[in-house]
């Protein structure tokens, strides 16, 4: 089952962000284009990808992220990973919102939209890759104290296997 779920999800993040940095070089203004005949089909295949195929690689990854969660220790790396899978949804908001601005006849993304939209996709790709490859250990001056100070109650669903109440940093985690 687990084996299965990490397949799915990296296949998934595999599509989702080769999408988020191939959508902007598709996003063309007419005077890049050789006939409006061809600036629409390009604009018709770009939607088709984002609709059919980046989006719902998106909604998987994701999906299949959380399902991981209750599978790891939830180590500090992993909350700023999620901070950086936040921005890779905020590139592909952004993506999809220049597609609805193509449907408008006076439409014109930039050079320097399209530049922005790859760099952020490929700054927020490469932080999620790093975290989750190298799993980092977060200085704990870098966290938040709500989120280092404990409740007074047991975690729900939390094993008191040989493994529980250490982390891969070294410091013990709140069970």
């Amino acid at each position: 089952m687990l084996i299965a779920l990490k397949s799915v999800h990296i296949i998934a993040i595999a599509i989702w962000a080769g999408g988020l940095v191939a959508l902007p070089a598709l996003l063309r203004r007419d005077d890049e284009m050789a006939s409006r005949a061809a600036v629409v089909r390009l604009h018709h295949f770009s939607r088709f990808a984002y609709d059919a195929l980046v989006s719902p690689a998106a909604v998987l990854a994701i999906a299949t992220g959380t399902g991981l969660i209750f599978f790891v220790v939830a180590d500090d790396w992993l909350f700023l990973k999620l901070v950086a899978v936040a921005g890779m949804v905020g590139v592909h908001m952004l993506i999809g919102r220049v597609l609805d601005q193509l449907e408008s006849p006076d439409a014109r993304p930039t050079r320097w939209k399209r530049a922005a939209l790859v760099a952020g996709a490929v700054v927020t790709i490469l932080a999620v890759l790093t975290l989750v490859l190298g799993r980092p250990s977060i200085p704990e001056s870098w966290m938040p104290g709500w989120l280092l100070e404990g409740q007074g109650e047991e975690l729900p669903l939390v094993s008191e296997g040989p493994s529980a109440g250490s982390s891969s940093s070294g410091r013990e985690t709140p069970t």
